[in-house]
């Protein structure tokens, strides 16, 4: 392997003495007032109880305790001054320059680099101000391999969409705005930065010169429309581009072009490429930092030589019997030979199955479901059938049919389902439920998968919903299809389809996935609440149990976390009748960054529990972040067609520890790409909390990639470990069914919580 990280370390003397004064803290407005008197040339910055200044030139006064102070121990100091360079350095060449939370986004000014100039050419003609252009986002980053601090600077290639032109020029060119949000000019913008704007507001209608706002920020509703800009999103750049081209076809034709050029560069063959180029540019500066000392740019951190410690993972073997002695390290290769892990105990062996569709297409879903059942006749793929590879008898199957698409026809069918099952003195296991892919687009009660889920789940039916796209796809694919759904339905039903080895030297070891869902009412915050999801997994992959915080403001997260992680150890004692000495572990995976108030409340819940024995680990899994990793050397796989997938993707697996709490993980290798336009692979960021108490960081790491391949919802592997997907799908299925009229979150209480009815 050829492994590169896409950073560049800033080299400069850390034993170099530099001038840092230090002040006491007072509030954010008398810091915001320090940093306007003293300017860009001096580094300002909060440190616990006091304010920390530094500055380029060595002959400047620095206000507050004035201390000499080593480079090496002012790392985020110098961090802060590197970014700053780097506005200076890049706002003198003329280029675009936006702010992007802690990065910077440099806008390529080479023609070539317009996307969308170069695909439209002569289409049709494009106003001043529309494009989609390639750019850059560097980002300082200031990671603590053991013993010592490093500073980087990260690169990563993006594409971004322009639309600066003023909404009163794409008025008078013929495009409809309605609907759409607007920027307003920020007041406050760095002079050096292109003005991104700030949100005003939804465009309600059009008044003469003005723009009557819906959804608006306070105070904004309204505004000229000369002074408003839209948002540069691609759905929205796309509505533009549909409006400008005199005929359907040449916007579909600029689209699809669009999309293949994006694609093109979003690989990563071209990302290396283009990553490389800016690399070579900065290692011909020489920034200047603290007191004037000089730093300058390392070559991009490779394999070949100063390379942080890393491991290829191996995928776990799982375990397909009670014993262990039956292991295989692919999912359905291991069920087809071994069957279930639960396939002795799983009960009812003959199940009950209610089918659910439209009439029209009554004839096409029982076939479909006889070969879910069955298997495929003839699949070059050696399809088995759910039953056979769950090892489950000829079920009862009927089929109530709906008179048309709607919720209440759905509804009817569904009510004459269970009439149907109670005549015979029994019930329902599973329902499949026949539905469309123009339904997504449906809420509520006008939705009618969503009306039938909530009907069966609170008579404590599984159900499961097919697309009838799915249903006609080409044999071949409806294999993959058929295999996923059945895996699902196993899963909901309460079944254990294997489970991961568990080498845990303590006696209970909880791992437990924290998520949540942001409900939108609005843009600018009105309505915004948070759904707190908990679930909870032994060491083994075992799913426990699902405990769900109510609905809070985000404020109030940690304190409803809490009460759900108490209930969830409570209950989890209880039923595996845990005795008062043994040694407890608990491994968070939390969709945020925790807090130090958060790990001090598990530390305290635990003692007020009475679990003293017991360790913590809080791992922050961020899909969010700078860094990416390539192998140079990986020349891709096929994909048809004579092309290539995945050049320079990194092996599924790898783990590269950036510091003793910070790790990258791979869970996409070039293999798992589907096509040869898909992106580049981009790693997880695992962060260990510094109020960890369990801190092997390896350990953790495997554990996590353990857990993404571990999925019951597919045999593909997960995009991130199922701690966190349940988590988010419990939440999203809980926000969907929100929506219908009767619903209660009680539905789920109890044995159906357990399963995993959210699949």
């Amino acid at each position: 392997m050829d492994l590169l990280l896409n950073a560049l370390a800033l080299r400069i003397d850390l034993d170099a003495f530099v001038r840092v004064g230090r002040l006491n803290y007072g509030d954010g407005k008398a810091l915001d007032d320090l940093r306007s008197q003293l300017g860009s040339a001096y580094v300002v910055r909060r440190h616990g109880e006091q304010v920390e200044v530094a500055t380029v030139d060595p002959n400047s006064p620095i206000p507050g305790e004035l201390t000499e102070t080593r480079v090496g121990d002012v790392t985020d100091l110098l961090a802060w001054r590197l970014a700053e360079w780097l506005v200076q350095h890049f706002a003198a060449t003329g280029r675009q320059l936006f702010r992007r939370r802690r990065s910077l986004v440099v806008v390529s000014d080479r023609p070539e680099d317009n996307l969308l100039h170069s695909v439209v050419q002569r289409s049709f003609s494009l106003p001043r101000g529309i494009g989609f252009q390639a750019a850059f986002e560097l980002e300082v980053r200031v990671e603590r391999p053991v013993g010592r601090a490093e500073v980087y600077v990260t690169l990563v290639s993006r594409t971004r969409p322009r639309l600066d032109t003023p909404v009163s020029d794409l008025i008078a060119a013929g495009i409809k705005v309605d609907g759409l949000y607007v920027r307003r000019p920020d007041a406050e913008n760095d002079a050096r930065l292109s003005d991104a704007g700030r949100l005003a507001g939804r465009v309600a209608r059009i008044q003469e010169h003005d723009l009557i706002l819906a959804d608006h920020d306070e105070g904004w509703s309204t505004m000229p429309a000369s002074e408003a800009r839209l948002e540069p999103r691609m759905e929205v750049l796309a509505h533009v581009l549909a409006q400008l081209s005199p005929a359907a076809g040449t916007t579909r034709d600029v689209l699809e072009k669009l999309r293949t050029t994006a694609g093109r560069i979003s690989t990563g063959e071209e990302q290396l490429k283009r990553i490389r180029s800016m690399a070579m540019y900065l290692r011909k500066q020489k920034p200047v930092l603290l007191d004037g000392h000089a730093g300058e740019f390392g070559e991009m951190i490779s394999s070949e030589q100063t390379f942080p410690k890393y491991e290829i993972i191996s995928k776990p073997a799982l375990i397909f019997d009670p014993r262990g002695m039956r292991t295989n390290r692919w999912n359905q290769g291991g069920l087809d030979q071994h069957g279930p892990f639960d396939r002795y105990q799983f009960n009812p062996k003959r199940l009950n199955i209610a089918v659910v569709c439209r009439q029209d297409l009554q004839g096409r879903v029982e076939q479909f479901v006889e070969q879910l059942l069955q298997g495929v006749p003839n699949a070059e793929d050696g399809d088995v059938g759910f039953l056979r590879r769950f090892a489950l008898e000829k079920p009862y199957v009927h089929v109530f049919v709906a008179g048309d698409a709607s919720a209440a026809a759905y509804r009817q069918a569904s009510i004459a389902a269970v009439e149907h099952i109670t005549d015979r003195g029994e019930s329902w296991n599973l329902a499949l439920v026949q539905t469309e892919e123009s339904m997504e687009a449906l809420t509520g009660d006008d939705n009618p998968y969503l009306t039938t889920k909530a009907f069966f789940l609170v008579k404590g039916v599984a159900v499961q919903h097919v697309h009838f796209e799915t249903m006609n796809q080409p044999a071949r694919q409806r294999v993959y299809s058929l295999n996923n759904v059945g895996l699902a339905c196993y899963a909901k039903l309460g079944g254990v389809p294997w489970l991961l080895p568990s080498d845990q030297t303590v006696a209970h070891e909880l791992v437990i996935g924290l998520g949540s869902h942001q409900e939108r009412k609005s843009r600018f915050g009105a309505g915004d609440r948070y759904v707190g999801i908990t679930t909870v997994f032994s060491g083994d992959g075992r799913y426990l149990l699902e405990s769900r915080t109510r609905a809070v403001q985000f404020s109030e997260y940690g304190s409803a976390m809490l009460e759900a992680v108490r209930s969830a150890v409570e209950r989890v004692r209880t039923d595996f009748a845990w005795a008062a000495g043994d040694p407890v572990r608990l491994v968070f995976h939390s969709f945020k960054p925790v807090k130090d108030v958060e790990a001090q409340a598990v530390h305290s819940l635990m003692t007020e529990l009475a679990i003293p024995h017991s360790e913590y680990a809080f791992l922050h899994v961020a899909d969010a972040h700078p860094f990416q990793l390539f192998d140079a050397g990986q020349q891709g796989e096929p994909a048809g067609r004579g092309m290539k997938k995945g050049i320079a993707a990194p092996p599924r697996g790898l783990m590269v520890q950036l510091s003793r709490r910070d790790a990258l993980l791979c869970l996409k290798g070039a293999r798992e790409l589907k096509q040869a336009g898909d992106g580049h692979p981009a790693p997880l960021l695992l962060r260990l909390h510094r109020g960890s108490s369990f801190r092997d960081l390896t350990y953790l790491c495997r554990q996590a990639y353990a857990f993404a391949c571990h999925s019951w919802r597919s045999f593909l592997p997960a995009p991130i470990p199922i701690t966190i997907l349940y988590s988010q799908l419990v939440a999203e299925g809980l926000r969907d069914l929100s929506t219908v009229s009767g619903w209660s979150d009680d539905a789920i209480v109890g044995r159906m919580g357990r399963t995993r009815w959210f699949l």
